[in-house]
């Protein structure tokens, strides 16, 4: 399927409808067993969960799931995007049994041209966690930000 570069540009700056996420305990738990990680510790009188859990939240709570996000972007699953860059800023710890609000959108687009890939365009976006027990205007609900990129192959552009 054809995407325009014009299409492309014209995503920027879309918002995820975003939701809300909880650290739960036991998936707290797991997530550390899985990265063989300490189980959540406690910091300040809080259970703290790991800080993978800063992704999970945003991804978890975005608000459209990964088949529609390619969708925005003229894409399937099958057509191979693939996980770009990454970058999580942690402002405090994610506590275990706290809910998180989640924001975010599309920050940039740009199509490249590869010399063995070919046409390929890297899409940028970004989700916020606010702590959902603050006032969202509270510059303390600000918890975590997640940069991410995106790779989709254009192959026939």
């Amino acid at each position: 399927m054809a995407f325009a570069e014009a299409e492309l540009q014209s995503v920027v700056g879309r918002r995820f409808p975003g939701g809300t996420y909880t650290v739960e305990p036991w998936r707290a738990w797991l997530l550390a067993d899985c990265v063989l990680a300490d189980p959540p510790s406690l910091q300040d009188g809080d259970q703290v969960a790991h800080p993978l859990f800063a992704w999970m939240a945003a991804t978890g709570a975005m608000g459209v799931t990964w088949d529609e996000l390619f969708a925005w972007f003229g894409a399937t699953a099958a057509d191979g995007p693939v996980f770009g860059e990454h970058e999580t800023t942690l402002h405090r710890p994610l506590r275990v049994g706290a809910g998180y609000r989640v924001s975010g959108g599309i920050e940039s687009a740009e199509r490249k041209v590869g010399r063995r890939t070919g046409v390929f365009d890297v899409v940028g976006y970004a989700m916020d966690l606010h702590d959902a027990g603050l006032p969202p205007d509270d510059p303390a609900a600000h918890v975590a930000r997640c940069w991410n990129s995106i790779v989709f192959p254009r192959r026939g552009a």
